[in-house]
């Protein structure tokens, strides 16, 4: 299983199975180009408190709308603006917990659009 620190995480997770995603002791999200999320880990829905179905929603408007902003999502439109999309920072959330702070990676998909990682402290 990959760890969140290696260094190709996108193209790792592509190699394994949904059930192998949803194990992982961390989040994974899958966006399309348009925003709207195509893959949501079980292990996202779980570490994230996140009941509803995710998977055909607009990730940022509909989902996580405390990770529509600068800090955020505004971190991830620099980077394809760059045309390099393999970013990694720190964010504290607008979550259930507002002192919830989470470690995301942001990487490119292999079939468009991109991977959102995140790994919960604690």
């Amino acid at each position: 299983m990959p760890d969140f620190d290696e260094p190709l995480l996108a193209k790792a997770v592509e190699r394994l199975s949904p059930e192998e995603v949803d194990a992982l002791p961390f989040g994974a999200i899958r966006l399309d180009a348009e925003g709207t999320v195509r893959f949501y880990s079980d292990a996202e829905r779980r570490l994230s408190g996140y009941p509803k179905a995710a998977v055909g929603h607009k990730f940022f408007t509909e989902i996580a709308p405390c990770m529509n902003n600068a800090a955020f999502r505004g971190r991830i439109e620099q980077a394809l603006d760059a045309g390099r999309l393999d970013i990694r920072f720190g964010f504290v959330g607008d979550f259930s917990s507002p002192a919830t702070e989470v470690d995301v990676r942001v990487q490119s998909a292999t079939s468009g659009g991109c991977w959102i990682f995140i790994r919960r402290e604690g």
